[in-house]
């Protein structure tokens, strides 16, 4: 029993750990398996991504924030040369297309049209100046001026027995019908081959979403030519007697500050309750097909009726390929020949690749601007 505990079981122990310590520095050191890597030669450039050609649906869906706008006032002028002799409404009536609002007496002898019926009117039936002796007196000509659309009669700029000229405005017939605007991005206005006849509308806590009609592009009003802008720049300054080489050069050039950006525009129908300057959203359905060789945006240089691919051949090898293309809506584009399904493409144009050190630069900020790891200061 002495030798037992002396001899024998210190032996079993250090038998024990003598196998547990070849245990685990064979796990440690055992060879590494198959990596992959075989054959693999380091060129010291990454590898591109590359996908393959395959079929899907495109829905080609544009929306874009604006507002509701209240249609201009129809101006309407006197036409005609004379003195303001009767009005036929009051500011505020509602009127139609073709109704009388005011006439206008002009020194030129008719007798087609009398006067209009009004108790002080008689007074001023007769010319200011009469005929010289012995030639009858010219008889006044009355002119009535009718709505040129419907609309709300606004306030009169003339009064009674005032002399107008043929463009003096009098009035104008406000409106309450309204337009749907949106600006659109111009580049997206590749993605809309042909607009369509209308539009969804929806109004945040509004009414529900309803579809406006005749919708059109609105392209914007254009710069004028730099010569009539300096022609006029002169003039005023020849007028004034003043020189503007000494004026300091401003950045605002003509029309500078006015939304001049392409904007999509539709009809409110009538029968919709909508209010001037509502937040809106336009959405416009501009295409769909399905069953078709799709390929992302990024792969393809030009979106717009023809483009081109980096195709991979047999041999690894990129090859660049001429592509027609059709709709696309901001991500994939429809490609109608030139390429085949299962066809394996660079996933993105070359020279565009994304750049791996963007991850890492936004990692920098985060810790040089104190939101990363902190307590480095001792």
């Amino acid at each position: 029993m002495h030798i037992f505990r002396r001899v024998i079981l210190p032996l079993a122990f250090l038998v024990v750990f003598v196998v547990i310590a070849a245990l685990l520095g064979w796990i440690a050191f055992k060879p590494a398996a198959d990596d992959g890597f075989d054959g693999v030669e380091a060129t010291g450039e990454p590898e591109g991504s590359i996908i393959t050609a395959e079929r899907g649906d495109i829905s080609n869906t544009i929306e874009a924030k604006g507002t509701i706008n209240v249609d201009a006032p129809t101006a309407v002028k006197a036409a005609h040369e004379g003195v303001v002799n009767h009005f036929f409404v009051q500011p505020g009536d509602e009127v139609f297309e073709g109704a009388e609002l005011f006439q206008v007496r002009s020194e030129e002898a008719d007798d087609a049209q009398p006067p209009a019926s009004s108790g002080s009117d008689s007074e001023t039936d007769a010319p200011d100046s009469q005929a010289e002796e012995g030639q009858d007196p010219v008889k006044p000509k009355y002119h009535t001026v009718t709505a040129e659309a419907d609309g709300t009669v606004g306030d009169f700029v003339v009064e009674k027995n005032e002399h107008v000229s043929p463009d003096t405005q009098v009035n104008e017939l406000l409106k309450n019908t309204f337009t749907a605007r949106a600006p659109i991005e111009a580049v997206d206005l590749y993605r809309v081959p042909k607009l369509p006849e209308t539009a969804n509308i929806t109004i945040t806590d509004g009414p529900k979403p309803f579809d406006c009609e005749n919708l059109r592009l609105d392209q914007g009003a254009g710069a004028p030519a730099a010569s009539e802008a300096q022609g006029d720049d002169l003039v005023d300054d020849a007028a004034s007697g003043e020189s503007s080489a000494d004026e300091p050069a401003t950045d605002e050039g003509p029309g500078a500050g006015a939304e001049s950006g392409p904007q999509m525009i539709c009809k409110v129908p009538k029968d919709v309750t909508v209010y001037n300057s509502l937040g809106l959203t336009m959405t416009v359905e501009a295409g769909a097909v399905s069953d078709v060789i799709i390929a992302p945006v990024t792969a393809v240089r030009g979106l717009t009726g023809s483009g081109t691919v980096w195709v991979i051949g047999d041999d690894g090898q990129a090859e660049e390929r001429s592509v027609r293309l059709g709709l696309n809506d901001g991500s994939m584009v429809e490609v109608k020949s030139g390429l085949e399904e299962g066809e394996e493409i660079e996933e993105f144009v070359p020279g565009t690749e994304p750049e791996d050190d963007e991850m890492d630069d936004e990692m920098y900020g985060e810790f040089e601007d104190g939101s990363g790891i902190e307590g480095d200061e001792q």
